[in-house]
C-alpha cells in the first residue's frame, strides 16, 4: 500500500473513532430534568395561637333531685321551667287536705288526752290527802298514781303526735334548698306522687 493511501486510511480510522466516541458520550449523558416553578413567600413573624377539642360533661357544683316527703296529688306548680330560685321559694305544692284533716283530729285528741291528764291530777291530789289522815286505802292511792302516769304518757304521745302530723302538714309545700337554678318539671298539676320516690325535678348552683 502507497504511503498516501496509508494516510488516507489512517485519517478515515481516526475520524471514525472521533465520531464513534462523540455519539457514545452522547448517549451516556444524562437528561437533565424540566425546570419547576418555584413560589416564593416573605417569612414573618406572628403571634399564634392551638387548641385542641375534647368531648366532656359540664356538672355543676351542687344539684339536687326535688323527692316529695309525703305522698298526695300535685294542686300547684309555683315557677317557670329553667327559671331562678331563691333558697325557700315555694316550688310546689301537694294536696294537703288529709294532712290538714290529721292535724284537725291530732289537736283534738291533745285536748282530750290534756283534760284526762287534769282529771287524773286531781284524783291523784285528793288520794295523798286522804292518805294523810287515814282515810284511803293505801291500793286507792296506788291506783290513782299508775292513772296519773298514765295519763302523762298519753298526753306526751298526743302531743309528738301532733308535731308529726305538722311536719306532714310542713312537707305538702316543696321549697328550693338553696338559691340555683331549677330544670323542667318531670311532673305537672294532678300528677301522683310518693313520698321519697317521685323525682319532681333538679335545682342546681351555677357557680
Amino acid at each position: 500500500m502507497s504511503s498516501i493511501n496509508q494516510s488516507y486510511y489512517l485519517a478515515a480510522l481516526l475520524m471514525a473513532g472521533i465520531f464513534s466516541c462523540g455519539k457514545k458520550d452522547q448517549q451516556q449523558q444524562p437528561t437533565a430534568p424540566p425546570a419547576v416553578n418555584v413560589t416564593m413567600a416573605e417569612v414573618k413573624t406572628a403571634p399564634a395561637s392551638f387548641h385542641d377539642e375534647y368531648p366532656g360533661t359540664v356538672v355543676p357544683l351542687n344539684e339536687i333531685e326535688l323527692r316529695p316527703q309525703v305522698s298526695g296529688f300535685i294542686t300547684g306548680i309555683h315557677f317557670k321551667d329553667g327559671a331562678r330560685v331563691r333558697k325557700g321559694q315555694l316550688l310546689y305544692s301537694i294536696d294537703a287536705q288529709l294532712y290538714n284533716a290529721n292535724y284537725d283530729q291530732a289537736v283534738a285528741n291533745l285536748n282530750v288526752q290534756e283534760a284526762n291528764l287534769a282529771r287524773a291530777q286531781k284524783d291523784a291530789d285528793r288520794y295523798h290527802e286522804l292518805e294523810k289522815n287515814d282515810a284511803v286505802a293505801k291500793q286507792l292511792v296506788d291506783n290513782a298514781d299508775a292513772a296519773l302516769e298514765v295519763a302523762k304518757r298519753q298526753a306526751e304521745a298526743a302531743k309528738a303526735n301532733i308535731k308529726g302530723v305538722q311536719t306532714s302538714v310542713r312537707y305538702t309545700r316543696v321549697v328550693a334548698p338553696f338559691d340555683g337554678v331549677i330544670g323542667i318539671s318531670a311532673v305537672k298539676v294532678g300528677a301522683p306522687v310518693t313520698a321519697g320516690q317521685t323525682i319532681l325535678n333538679t335545682v342546681s348552683t351555677d357557680t
